[in-house]
């Protein structure tokens, strides 16, 4: 591949991994403070971690659909299709939000009662989920303007608004929970308090940039037909719907796996999320890549150009696998220092530090999942994705229930699983990949 082509993948892909990168260092703060007022706040969050992105990641993906579209007829050309779905979107995502906020406000308890969640580690998820689930208002429509610009291709956008929030957030973090400047230490509420007003802040300037700026190759407009507009945003249902649940089932079967280790101890929930949190590093660097595959590949598609779209999804995960090698080599030799900084207590550090081992291990084919899932998607193709989710979840239920219940492995049969189900998805994408862009 050209040199020049290597430029455009970083021209997308840079601008989304600093934004990730930000996005993670307001996360560990946010639990680092937490975590030195309270240790039981880190179970609380990471109960409350995986229904809410559960939620979270399905509006997301639902989003992506529009990404696809933008992008494949952006390759084409077609301006007005550009137009048509951007516009039916913002509509479509933001009755969706509404329905996850309305489920969180009202069926967290019985929720997390399902859970397992026991006193008092129940009443700070409560008091976290009830606040947080007001950033859900705003998302539908950030993700549609966030999947609108990924599409033609304006990243840096998604930088300048992911930026801002996140070190608004890390300022509030401080401000709340601690009680700085006047007002009252709020300890978990304050971090739910400082993220939802940091994503109400954000989110309308990647919106307004979308509806906006003359770097849009179209012109948006929120007037219009209310049914021609659900009408539209029907075709990117049939591709976002597919990617949503893929990312629902995905995350049902790690709540089920936490539901498992819940039942184990209280605490295991916190050292498995505590550990899941740096796993993440890599992974926000790797997505930019990821999500620059689906841009070029999606272009390339709708450009009917199948070889160049091979060639990008390719070097995108070989841009990934780098990242993996180097920060998996971190997580093998310095696996207590980076514990440390979120927590200081002895036995969580003891118990935490052989887990890195295992992360490090499973960064390869989760790369592998994740970079070339999102080309695949960009070719269209999303209920391929589907399918070997599917077989994922009943495998990751399966597996874990016997590894972690059955079996003294205990909190070690997560991490065997959660590698073997990603290896397993891993070789059959690449082959899948492959196989859609033979030219």
């Amino acid at each position: 591949m050209s040199a020049s082509k290597t430029r455009r993948i970083l021209y997308l892909a840079l601008p989304l991994i600093l934004q990730q990168l930000c996005l993670q260092l307001q996360l560990w703060i946010d639990r680092a403070m937490l975590g030195h007022v309270n240790a039981a706040f880190f179970s609380a969050i990471g109960n409350t971690t995986v229904p809410y992105y559960m939620a979270s990641s399905t509006i997301t993906a639902i989003a992506g659909g529009t990404a696809i579209l933008v992008a494949q007829n952006m390759g084409a050309a077609n301006y007005e299709k550009v137009r048509e779905t951007a516009q039916c979107s913002f509509l479509g995502s933001s009755i969706l939000s509404c329905v996850a906020f309305l489920f969180f406000l009202c069926c967290s308890e019985p929720l997390f009662q399902v859970m397992g969640l026991q006193s008092p580690i129940l009443e700070y998820s409560l008091s976290y989920i009830k606040i947080l689930s007001f950033s859900l208002l705003i998302l539908g429509p950030n993700s549609t303007a966030t999947a609108i610009a990924q599409g033609v291709g304006c990243t840096k956008i998604i930088m300048i608004s992911g930026v801002t929030g996140n070190l608004l957030n890390i300022l509030l973090d401080w401000v709340l929970i601690f009680g700085k400047l006047g007002l009252p230490a709020m300890g978990i509420e304050g971090a739910a308090l400082a993220t939802v007003i940091s994503n109400f802040v954000s989110g309308p300037i990647l919106i307004g940039f979308v509806f906006c700026s003359r770097q849009m190759p179209v012109k948006l407009h929120i007037t219009g037909s209310l049914d021609q507009q659900l009408r539209q945003y029907g075709n990117v249902l049939k591709l976002g719907i597919p990617s949503g649940l893929e990312y629902a089932l995905w995350n049902f079967g790690n709540f089920i796996l936490v539901s498992f280790l819940n039942r184990l101890n209280m605490t295991a929930a916190g050292i498995y999320t505590l550990v899941f949190s740096i796993e993440t590093v890599p992974l926000l660097i790797y997505m930019g890549f990821a999500n620059a595959g689906l841009t070029l590949v999606g272009q390339n598609t709708g450009a009917r150009d199948p070889k160049q779209a091979q060639q990008a999804g390719f070097l995108c995960l070989g841009f990934s696998l780098i990242i993996c090698v180097l920060i998996g080599s971190l997580f093998l030799l310095i696996p207590r220092q980076l514990l440390r900084i979120f927590t200081n207590d002895a036995e969580t550090l003891a118990t935490s530090v052989p887990y890195l081992s295992f992360i490090a291990l499973g960064l390869f084919p989760k790369a592998i999942n994740n970079v070339i899932g999102l080309c695949i998607r960009g070719i269209g193709d999303t209920r391929w994705m589907l399918y070997t989710q599917i077989f994922g979840t009943i495998f990751m239920i399966s597996a874990g229930y016997i590894l972690i219940l059955c079996t003294p492995l205990g909190l070690t049969g997560i991490f065997i699983t959660l590698i073997a189900d990603e290896g397993l998805r891993s070789i059959a994408n690449l082959l899948h990949f492959r196989s859609k862009t033979k030219t």
